[in-house]
């Protein structure tokens, strides 16, 4: 509309209006100059065709700044001096010719020469026009120059005007074809403003901005550009929340346009209106009069891990993003923790949270995602944690990650097996339990790779290595034990393969070793006693063998042993199935009792034999022992008797201590005599019952 306006006006100018001059057409105006007297006989046959009267006219006397004029017409009336600042150019006076034989007397400085000729006046500077014009003969039959035409001026500042009027319209219109929704027309029709409206139109500054371009070129990946994007793609409803709907109106130069973006993204990936907390907007909007979704400044509550309340803002709102339920933020709003758990999110991870430059904490464990883990969230500089754990996530877990070499905890465990169940805000259902959620895809099968390789050892940061129940599989790379810092190592209950590596016993702060589960074909490394800070080992449901090493005795700070059910599994079939004819061999030797700290010692079905050592009664912390299905015999130690009156009870509910303490097949002599077993099992049918 403001371009309609000035093009009118501007219209305007170049139109005269009725009796105005036309803009840049000059007045008629006299010259200053005096003409010049004719020769003698061009003058006497004028003169002689305009009158027919022979009698001689005297010249007029002439005042100084006077001109005379004569009009043909009026030959008997008397001559008439006009100022020359009184001229009037609709007043058509033609100046009279100088009679030849006038004889005026010549003074100083008046208007006559000697000879007859008129010469020129002294003018006043100040009154000069812009230009004099030179002394021309009069000729009442001529045409002024056509240049000097009024109507012809009026005409070609017309036409003029409609040539540079069509020259902008399809120059405008090719423009806008080119860049399309990016050109603005240049006019809008007007309409009266809407009396109530969910949301703000959008307007051409905030498009023309440069936010758009900003986020096109700093976030989006994978060559991606917003005009790629279909309209409901969670990274065009962000972009659109950021321009038109977000009532901060961040500019493209602002610090945190980046952070609010992909903070907006994650709202928009992950359904944010179907989560549990700080998503779903409810307060009523007094300025649009209506729910809205984007608008509105709200609080939401929350119990926190001791159940207090908390207050935080929903996502969406129009307040800082520092806010938003979950964000932890640094003095100078910089986002640097993020943490959403169990918060029903819905979708994929977008790539573009890989943007976050200095987040170190990311937390999403115990939600519905699925897909895979993008492989740009290694460019992440400065992450430190990253927790997926306890989604619907499969795939190949990407080999980009290993540039992450920052990363000290990578949790990304419980993807496969996992069962949850997720509404989104439009009534469907997400289950983990199936391959992106929809059980039309088959099971989830979680995330897959060798991602204990060869390049594990670039993960030099590490402490916390989670990734248990998922189809990892291949051999487990001698160079983990350069993880100099690793303390929890949880790879159960995936398709890892292989050996034990040697080099793994130079993990000197590891304290948890999760490896159950698994397909592994190998012993316990004779080594294992270097590991003086391990704590629970946990190697059952494997192919073990061989006799427990004796260095193993040497780890003062073991609480927990678990080598049970070992499998034997067919050549022919390739079942497995645990049982006490293969596995772990030998006896449990005397030293055991250098374990004090020892709380649950794990052997059933393995083929241990001997008897058991009276020295195991020096771990009094022990609260679980599992001794069946082995082939021990002989008579339970007083002294491990006497620790059911301590941990090894069944009276607070945490003791059990199991051993083959039934008749055999159920008519032979037990394995082990018993008098302190709280579950008695029949070695032959394998048959487990509660010692009343």
């Amino acid at each position: 509309m403001a371009n309609e306006e000035e093009r009118r006006k501007k219209s305007e100018l170049l139109l005269p209006e009725s009796g105005a001059r036309p803009w840049g057409v000059r007045p008629f105006r006299f010259p200053r100059a005096l003409w010049l007297k004719k020769k003698d006989k061009k003058k006497k046959s004028r003169r002689e065709r305009e009158t027919n009267s022979d009698e001689e006219r005297a010249p007029l006397p002439v005042n100084r700044g006077e001109a005379e004029f004569y009009n043909e017409a009026s030959a008997n009336v008397a001559p008439v001096a006009v100022q020359a600042s009184e001229y009037d150019p609709t007043n058509e006076i033609i100046p009279s010719s100088i009679p030849e034989d006038t004889e005026a007397p010549r003074e100083e400085g008046g208007l006559f020469s000697e000879e007859g000729l008129a010469v020129a006046l002294a003018v006043d500077n100040a009154a000069e026009d812009e230009f004099i014009y030179a002394a021309i003969e009069y000729d009442p039959d001529s045409k002024p120059p056509l240049h000097k035409n009024r109507r012809f001026r009026l005409y070609t500042c017309i036409a003029l005007v409609i040539v540079v009027s069509v020259v902008v319209v399809v120059v405008v219109y090719i423009t806008k074809s080119a860049k399309g929704d990016e050109i603005v027309n240049l006019s809008v029709d007007y309409t009266p403003p809407p009396t109530a409206a969910p949301t703000l139109a959008p307007t051409t500054d905030r498009e023309a901005s440069g936010i758009k371009e900003q986020i096109e070129m700093g976030v989006l990946q994978r060559g991606v550009t917003f005009q790629d994007l279909d309209k409901n793609d969670p990274r065009w409803l962000a972009l659109d929340w950021i321009l038109f709907k977000d009532q901060m109106q961040l500019q493209s130069n602002d610090k945190n346009l980046y952070q609010r973006y992909v903070m907006a993204l994650l709202a928009y990936s992950f359904d944010s209106l179907a989560w549990h907390y700080c998503g779903e907007h409810r307060e009523f909007d007094p300025k649009f009069g209506n729910v809205t979704e984007e608008y509105v400044v709200e609080n939401c509550t929350v119990l926190d891990m001791t159940g207090d309340e908390e207050e935080h803002s929903v996502w969406l709102s129009s307040t800082p993003e520092c806010g938003w339920y979950g964000a932890v933020c640094s003095s100078d709003d910089v986002l640097r923790g993020l943490q959403l758990i169990g918060n029903s999110l819905i979708g994929e991870i977008p790539p573009e949270i890989s943007q976050l430059r200095f987040l170190q904490y990311l937390a999403f464990n115990g939600n519905c995602l699925y897909g895979t883990i993008p492989p740009e969230m290694s460019t992440m500089p400065n992450l430190l944690s990253l927790e997926l754990q306890g989604n619907g996530l499969s795939g190949y877990m990407p080999v980009e990650m290993y540039d992450a070499t920052k990363l000290q905890l990578l949790n990304v465990a419980m993807q496969y097996d996992y069962d949850d169940t997720c509404q989104r805000s439009n009534g469907t259902l997400v289950y983990t339990m199936y391959a992106r959620g929809n059980l039309a895809n088959g099971l989830n099968w979680g995330l897959t790779g060798n991602v204990l390789g060869n390049q594990t050892s670039r993960w030099e940061s590490m402490k916390g290595l989670h990734i248990f129940d998922n189809s990892f599989t291949g051999e487990i790379s001698d160079q983990i034990g350069e993880l100099k810092y690793l303390v929890f190592l949880r790879a159960q209950n995936n398709q890892f393969s292989g050996l034990l590596p040697n080099g793994m016993t130079q993990l000197k702060k590891l304290r948890e070793l999760y490896l159950y589960q698994n397909g592994l074909w190998s012993d316990i490394p004779p080594d294992i006693g270097l590991m003086e800070d391990l704590e629970d080992i946990r190697l059952g449901e494997n192919m073990m063998y061989n006799p427990i090493p004796e260095s193993f005795y040497n780890l003062r700070k073991m609480k927990n042993v678990w080598l049970q059910d070992t499998y034997e599994c067919s050549n022919v079939t390739n079942d497995c199935e645990a049982s006490p004819d293969v596995g772990f061999e030998g006896t449990i030797q005397t030293e055991i009792g250098n374990l004090k700290e020892l709380s649950q010692l794990v052997i059933n079905n393995n083929p241990f034999n001997g008897t058991l050592p009276s020295e195991l009664g020096n771990c009094e912390k022990l609260s679980i022992l599992h001794i069946h299905q082995t082939n021990i015999e002989g008579t339970i130690p007083k002294s491990v008797c006497l620790l059911r009156d301590k941990m090894l009870n069944t009276e607070t509910g945490t003791g059990i201590f199991y051993a083959d303490c039934r008749p055999n097949n159920k008519t032979g002599d037990p394995w082990i005599s018993c008098s302190c077993c709280t579950d008695c099992c029949d070695h032959t049918t394998r048959v487990c019952i509660a010692d009343d």
